[in-house]
């Protein structure tokens, strides 16, 4: 009899960049998930972070910034420039064969810096859906959107292996305009924490409802993530007002922050906003929640999504990139392409109680696809590590 023991072998460590990771942002909560997987199973990778606070840790190593600053258009997240020769030297010291970088930032620079000093392949991990940011929040128009593109062009060519989250940028990369050869763009995923799965029972609806004066007996939409302009949170006061006229008691949850926060309760004042929820209180909330409306065209992969499924709190979603790639339209949730779309499916879901729970046993269903081990063997496989388990 075969017995899997877990350990996975390997030949060669792997050094994975990032400017963020203490932050309160979508790529942070990503990397810490996958700091946990790796320390869980001791895998041969190492966190590199610039920062002025952090201390190292187990698997998470840690370097000073030689200056820190942020820039106009996005302020909740500071650069930090690294000494790149420190860098060099914990590349060294490490004996790394390979490296990945999750953000365009200095950290990027430093990933493209080591592959000119030594033989190693680098590899890029791609996040964040910049022409949308750029169109979205910059207001740029197209002739600078297409100049934007031609520098993520220049700049991802550099890496030339590149790790993508959703199948629309899989065919955006490989298609005539970026250019890059299919074998070097690995399609990747996320994964759900265990606590949304195997919530605490202290995790429960009426102890939430308690709290936060909800009542109970009356519908919640929740929304939770960042709360800016690219995440389409300024659609939201219009979709809960056509909610609102069939399904007058609705009650709006907003978990998060960001820079349009100020802007949104102004227009949705009578939405209840919980500001940043720490994670281990988030699968309480989705618990407490009916559905999880997510306005934004903007996310790659959309980790609130699977967090929802894996808590068994259907969606209703834009079809676009990451959403679509995880979602089963009328199954685990919905997949729109209005707001007034959005709206209806809300509307019909509430007018039909009878489906409440085929769809959430069909969340949960669906969340079990997004395993930890098999995505982070995979990853380690296409980087060039090997990756078979072994066995007894």
């Amino acid at each position: 009899m075969e017995v899997n023991t877990g350990k996975v072998e390997t030949t060669g460590r792997l050094l994975w960049l990032t400017d963020t990771f203490g932050d309160h942002n979508g790529v942070s909560t990503v990397l810490k998930a996958i700091l946990l997987e790796i320390r869980r199973r001791n895998l041969p990778v190492d966190l590199l972070v610039c920062s002025n606070t952090m201390q190292p840790e187990d698997h998470l190593l840690v370097v000073r910034p030689v200056t820190e600053f942020t820039l106009p258009l996005y302020r909740q997240q500071p650069f930090r420039i690294p000494n790149y020769l420190s860098v060099q030297r914990t590349f060294r010291r490490g004996n790394y064969t390979r490296v990945i970088c999750s953000t365009e930032g200095p950290m990027g620079l430093a990933a493209i810096w080591l592959k000119k000093v030594f033989p190693v392949e680098i590899f890029f991990y791609l996040h964040t859906d910049w022409l949308i940011f750029a169109k979205e929040v910059v207001s740029l128009e197209q002739k600078g959107i297409n100049r934007l593109q031609r520098m993520l062009k220049f700049y991802y060519k550099r890496f030339g292996n590149v790790f993508v989250l959703n199948t629309d940028h899989q065919q955006w990369l490989t298609g005539k305009t970026m250019g890059f050869d299919a074998s070097r763009v690995f399609l990747t995923a996320h994964w759900a924490d265990r606590i949304f799965s195997e919530p605490s029972e202290t995790s429960s609806r009426e102890i939430l409802f308690d709290k936060l004066k909800f009542d109970s007996m009356k519908p919640v939409i929740l929304y939770t993530g960042r709360i800016s302009k690219e995440k389409g949170v300024l659609e939201l006061p219009g979709i809960v007002s056509m909610i609102r006229s069939v399904v007058p008691e609705m009650q709006m949850v907003i978990a998060g922050t960001g820079p349009a926060e100020e802007e949104l309760k102004k227009a949705m004042p009578d939405a209840l906003y919980l500001g940043w929820v720490d994670r281990e209180h988030l699968p309480a909330l989705y618990l407490s929640a009916d559905l999880l409306l997510l306005p934004s065209r903007f996310d790659t992969f959309s980790c609130v999504v699977l967090e929802a499924l894996s808590s068994g709190l259907p969606v209703v979603a834009y079809n676009a990139k990451g959403p679509k790639d995880i979602l089963e339209d009328s199954v685990n949730g919905f997949l729109v392409e209005s707001a007034e779309e959005m709206a209806g499916k809300v509307i019909g879901y509430f007018l039909d109680p009878e489906s409440w729970d085929r769809m959430k046993q069909a969340a949960l269903q669906r969340a079990e696809a997004y395993q930890a081990d098999k995505i982070m063997d995979r990853l380690l496989q296409d980087v060039g590590l090997r990756t078979e388990a072994c066995t007894l």
